[in-house]
């Protein structure tokens, strides 16, 4: 499934999207990034010693965070990717979610980490971690790369958190635009919009 998954992606390197948009403005550093990565998953690596994770990502956005993580978790852990979709009637965004990905999977009895890329209103993440439950799993945590500091309707907020970000458009490190700019090394945000 993460094979089908990721052929169906558009990356785009930092030059290339650099060079076609000039009015970007750098939010969080990649190194920012990468050290609080460090710091999350010696955290983990110390909750979670003596135990195997099963992490599992929200595609697109989440797997540059992933692939990093993963690289500084010195417990045993798996991967697993899903993919969540919010279709209504001709394209329109409804609040019914269908996840692909977990077909076949046994969470059961798992220490389950769910990560996708951003925390906005908040209601995919929580969608998903509902359904995840239902599973039965040993143990479930969220962690997401960016906490978006604006109103929500759901009180649920994610377990870990690497930066909290004021309500603006991000893209970069995995967000993306229109499927573009996720090459980006850091977050940024794009000053006076897009055209």
């Amino acid at each position: 499934m993460l094979k089908a998954i990721l052929s169906g992606m558009l990356l785009v390197g930092p030059l290339m999207a650099l060079e076609t948009q000039q009015n970007l403005k750098q939010l969080i550093s990649e190194n920012q990034i990468q050290n609080r990565i460090k710091e999350v998953a010696h955290q983990l690596n110390q909750e979670y010693q003596g135990k195997e994770i099963t992490f599992i990502m929200v595609m697109k956005g989440s797997f540059i965070l992933m692939a990093d993580l993963i690289r500084e978790i010195t417990v045993p852990c798996q991967v697993e990717a899903v993919q969540a979709m919010s279709y209504g009637q001709n394209g329109t965004v409804s609040g019914a979610l269908t996840l692909k990905g977990l077909e076949g999977l046994s969470l059961k009895d798992r220490h389950v980490i769910l990560i996708d890329d951003i925390f906005d209103t908040g209601k995919t993440m929580t969608s998903i971690r509902d359904q995840l439950l239902l599973q039965e799993p040993a143990s479930l945590k969220t962690l997401v790369l960016l906490l978006k500091n604006r109103p929500r309707s759901i009180s649920y907020t994610p377990d870990y958190v690497l930066f909290p970000v004021e309500n603006e458009f991000v893209i970069g490190y995995g967000l993306d635009y229109k499927e573009l700019y996720r090459g980006l090394r850091g977050i940024c945000i794009v000053e006076g919009g897009f055209e």
